[in-house]
């Protein structure tokens, strides 16, 4: 057991060992002033490395979003699907190479104060190369480790013994791998026994031997290589006549010998003389150059780094061509599930180290004679090509939109045929004073909410239908929703709605619902993110395939078709208004922000006529033609980072943006508001109509208001836009059931969800706990027996519900 843990082990202890040596050498040397000072100058020059590394761990560590992403690694490899793990350790290893090669190589290239400061300081500058080295070798893997334990903490789910062996198989597997990596860089290869040595496999230490000497000088490796010799007019006596002495064997030798002396293998040792295959520049300044000095300059050639180079060329390449072939991935294929986002983020930020390593050997090495960098130009590029571009274009269909009916028209038709049914369900057709139309709002929150409001209304649907022989689906009117909850009221619409195939139960919607938000659709939007719209940023012209909104859309039409099968059609993927819609249908709002304006606007299957500023709110009055349903849901899905901006373009050649829905107002409850006001100034039918306004949440109300104590300048400035909307979201709300209490009869039911945000994390996937999660607690809302409860405050009142058809 004890060799095996060593083995294990591997090389971590030496290198720790000599690690924890040169640093306590520099520390009795020097003063900490000079050892931060010089820390933070070498460490200055990789921040390409340092800044996506620390970022990296930021996610992994403290966003559940990024817990969860590795959570799935462990449930997958739970169930025997180990390509996940299997990915993440490859891209672990990629990165960890990488970065270690584009620290070191930053640092030669940069750092040259071997030529000027003390021989104590350069030690420590050296030193500090190796520890950046080492740490950013090693750190991919230990934020992976780390995240891991913090996830089997809280993965209280699973089962003990399950959890322990899927966690622990993770861990190991990722130990395993950084002590493979360690070993490379650390371990020299040979036969202890016989006194053989052999370099290390990758790093430093790979290199030729007369490389390593120079590249640990500090002299900056593409700055000419000075060798000196003092004067001896700079010494007193008798060290005077003895330098002087030891001068004249080159200052009055031929000049062949003079030039050629720090390279004569005759007088100079191997680990002093200058190698052959550099280059003498300015030889006359040999003798006569200012100072106290013989200098001789030479030009140290390209070829004489092949080793770092033959590094630096495979792994840019490498990186680039894996770069490349990923981007023009469509954002659908299964390849960006089967490799998981945390592969996929390791990956992508090895190859922009990679590439950008590539390029400073371009500017250093290759190009050093230019006056404009790469880089520089690349930025010129990014810049010009940000104003070219068309910026994430949205996907129109050729046909101009279908002729929709008003939302007064629609009600009207609606409600006359929900009218008939209720009183023909009631005994001898007596008509009821009153009808019960239900009103759905869904609050913004990512994918948890989208799986929650698909959930809830499955499960609320069922439990009416078998519990109380209520028809709720065929009670809705009308559903509004704001990003995430606007994707779980799609799904539902499209489930139960606008399917063409066998009508879906309850029963089975809950089940699709699960299967259709446990699919992984954070996966292609970070792979579109990090390599597709990363190239598009340095393209003059749009390319869809490398659009991660696009990918996103595309990425729910397969689940789609995937989940449903192919007896019903695909809904996401057809058009969004159909000709034929149909009086059985509910009004579907879908809600989005208007950039140039500040407008909520709508994308609606019905005429938005009648609403406040309705032809410029409506966009698919005037504004759009006819969009796929996906990409009309993604309207409203547009939150930052994640998601870019919706760009439309106007007849008259105007751009106008659209982002999430949530900027202006979150829930849903102020376009809700908006029909409710407009059926009743309009509709003769809403006076026998008691609304029934179910709010589906993301969370509580937040009472407890953050003290703004640091940074108040920006503080006070960030705290009020946010809460701006909370605000105007609370106002909405209140002023909904203000208008349902106003006409009598209603209600007005508040469902949010319950359990921690931290829980449950803002996402675009959703691991098997957060699922879990959601469960919980719709059942536990949907079993309160309390005056709370859900299905107590539905039956509080006298209304009588459209019967099922189970209750005939």
């Amino acid at each position: 057991m004890g060799q095996f843990f060593k083995k294990l082990a591997g090389s971590f202890i030496p290198a720790f060992e000599k690690g924890w040596f040169e640093l306590c050498f520099s520390f009795k040397r020097l003063t900490i002033r000079m050892l931060v000072h010089d820390f933070l100058a070498v460490a200055s020059n990789i921040g390409f490395v340092i800044v996506p590394a620390f970022l990296i761990g930021l996610v992994f560590l403290f966003l559940p979003q990024g817990r969860d992403t590795l959570l799935l690694v462990v449930e997958n490899l739970s169930v025997f699907n180990v390509l996940p793990l299997l990915f993440l350790l490859i891209g672990v290893m990629i990165w960890s190479i990488i970065s270690e090669l584009g620290v070191r190589y930053a640092i030669y290239i940069s750092d040259n104060s071997g030529k000027n400061l003390s021989d104590d300081r350069v030690r420590w500058r050296k030193t500090v190369q190796k520890l950046l080295a080492a740490i950013f070798l090693l750190w991919p893997s230990l934020i992976i480790l780390v995240g891991l334990f913090w996830c089997m903490i809280t993965a209280t789910y699973m089962s003990t013994v399950t959890r322990f062996l899927s966690f622990f198989t993770c861990m190991l597997m990722v130990y395993w791998v950084m002590s493979v990596i360690s070993n490379f860089y650390f371990r020299k290869f040979g036969n202890p026994k016989a006194g053989i040595y052999k370099s290390t496999k990758l790093g430093e230490r790979s290199l030729p031997n007369t490389e390593q000497q120079y590249l640990r000088k500090l002299y900056g490796i593409y700055e000419n290589y000075i060798f000196t010799l003092p004067k001896a007019s700079s010494f007193q006596q008798p060290y005077k006549s003895d330098l002087g002495f030891f001068s004249a064997h080159f200052t009055e030798a031929d000049k062949e010998f003079t030039n050629s002396f720090p390279q004569d293998d005759k007088v100079l040792r191997l680990m002093r003389r200058v190698p052959k295959s550099f280059t003498l520049t300015d030889a006359k300044d040999i003798l006569n150059g200012r100072g106290e000095l013989y200098k001789w300059t030479y030009c140290i050639p390209l070829s004489f780094y092949k080793g770092l180079h033959s590094q630096i060329k495979r792994f840019s390449i490498l990186a680039l061509l894996i770069f490349l072939i990923i981007s023009f991935i469509p954002g659908d294929s299964p390849f960006f599930s089967i490799v998981g986002a945390p592969a996929i983020v390791c990956i992508a930020f090895a190859c922009y180290t990679g590439m950008y390593v590539g390029l400073l050997y371009l500017d250093k090495a290759l190009l050093k004679s230019w006056k404009l960098s790469l880089r520089f130009l690349l930025v010129i590029i990014l810049i010009v090509c940000s104003i070219v571009n068309r910026d994430h274009p949205v996907r129109q269909l050729n046909e101009d939109v279908a002729n929709r009916g008003t939302i007064v028209s629609q009600f009207d038709s609606w409600f006359t045929a929900y009218k008939k049914q209720i009183d023909q369900q009631n005994k001898e057709g007596k008509q009821a004073t009153s009808y019960p139309v239900v009103f759905i709002c869904s609050e913004g929150g990512a994918l948890r909410t989208g799986a929650y409001t698909s959930l809830f209304l499955a499960n609320l649907g069922e439990r009416l239908e078998n519990g109380h022989r209520v028809d709720f689906r065929g009670s809705v009117f009308a559903m509004s929703g704001v990003s995430g909850g606007a994707v779980g009221l799609g799904y539902y619409n499209a489930m139960m709605y606008e399917n063409t195939g066998p009508k879906i139960s309850n029963h089975s919607a809950i089940d699709l619902s699960k299967k259709f938000f446990l699919k992984d659709y954070l996966s292609p939007i970070i792979g579109k993110m990090l390599f597709g719209d990363f190239l598009a940023l340095f393209l003059p012209w749009h390319i869809n395939l490398l659009d991660r909104a696009v990918a996103l859309e595309s990425s729910w039409e397969t689940a789609y078709h995937s989940v449903l099968g192919k007896k019903y059609n695909n809904v996401f993927s057809q058009e969004f208004v159909h000709p034929q819609l149909g009086n059985a249908k509910p009004l579907f709002m879908i809600n989005t922000t208007e950039t140039e304006t500040g407008f909520q606007c709508l994308i609606s299957n019905q005429s938005a006529d009648g609403i406040l500023f309705d032809n410029e709110r409506d966009l698919l009055s005037k504004k759009l033609k006819n969009i796929n349903y996906s990409t009309a849901i993604n309207f409203s899905t547009r939150f930052p980072i994640f998601s870019p901006g919706a760009m439309v373009e106007l007849k008259d050649g105007t751009r106008l943006h659209y982002l999430d829905g949530g900027y202006v107002e979150n829930t849903g409850s102020a376009s809700l508001l908006e029909v409710l006001e407009l059926l009743k100034k309009e509709s003769k039918n809403f006076a026998l109509c008691s609304p029934v306004v179910i709010n589906l949440l993301f969370g509580e109300d937040d009472v407890n208001k953050k003290r703004i104590g640091f940074g108040n300048e920006i503080s006070e400035i960030l705290n009020a836009t946010l809460n701006t909307r909370y605000a105007k979201s609370k106002t909405a709300r209140y002023k909904v059931k203000e208008f349902v209490n106003e006409i009598g009869g209603g209600l007005v039911i508040d469902a949010p969800l319950t359990p921690k945000e931290k829980n449950i994390p803002m996402n675009w996937v959703l691991s098997e706990q957060s699922m879990e999660n959601i469960n919980n607690d719709i059942s536990h809302k949907l079993n309160n027996r309390s005056n709370e409860g859900i299905l107590i405050k539905l039956f509080s009142t006298d209304l009588k519900y459209k019967k099922s058809e189970k209750a005939f």
